[in-house]
């Protein structure tokens, strides 16, 4: 397996952790200027998906040395991810910067207008970049390694988010 394609994927992966964290963190605080809860909310989920993250990389590493799966396979795959992957990154990294204004309604403007949306299209995003890094290439341990980058990329977020828990568990009108 390609060191700086692990390092490119690994980064992004981040990226994406770090980004889920400062989107649950939106509108838990009464604060005006939240940067710095953001920044802190953005930094503990990098932090809680860097061991998940190292399993897989261990767990596709294995796969190669015991010749389950070609490293070439795993490199297209590891190429396709930060060529797609990466789009959708620049999108949001250009949006995030508008996030760093001093201004008040700057922010609110990203935060409603790209963070809203983009949050809701995440999951089918995270699905159809792991299925275009692996297309064409879907022997079946690279089929269990998207399984383990899908499934955990497109549920962590709802399940993390503590107002749609706790929607899901109150009964309708109180009762």
């Amino acid at each position: 397996m390609s060191t700086p394609l692990v390092a490119a994927v690994w980064a992004l992966v981040s990226l994406d952790c770090g980004l889920m964290g400062y989107r649950l963190a939106m509108g838990r605080s009464g604060l005006v200027d939240k940067r710095r809860a953001h920044l802190r909310a953005s930094l503990r989920a990098i932090a809680l998906g860097q061991l998940p993250l190292a399993g897989i990389v261990v767990l596709a590493e294995l796969f190669v040395r015991h010749e389950d799966l070609a490293a070439a396979d795993v490199d297209t795959a590891m190429r396709r991810l930060v060529v797609a992957g990466g789009a959708f990154a620049v999108l949001i990294l250009g949006t995030w910067a508008l996030v760093a204004v001093p201004s008040v309604p700057v922010r609110a403007a990203a935060n409603v207008i790209v963070f809203g949306p983009f949050t809701l299209l995440r999951p089918p995003i995270v699905v159809a970049t792991v299925a275009f890094a692996v297309w064409g290439h879907a022997s079946t341990p690279l089929l269990v390694i998207a399984a383990l980058v899908v499934i955990p990329g497109v549920l962590v977020e709802p399940l993390a988010d503590l107002r749609l828990a706790r929607r899901a568990l109150d009964p309708p009108n109180g009762r």
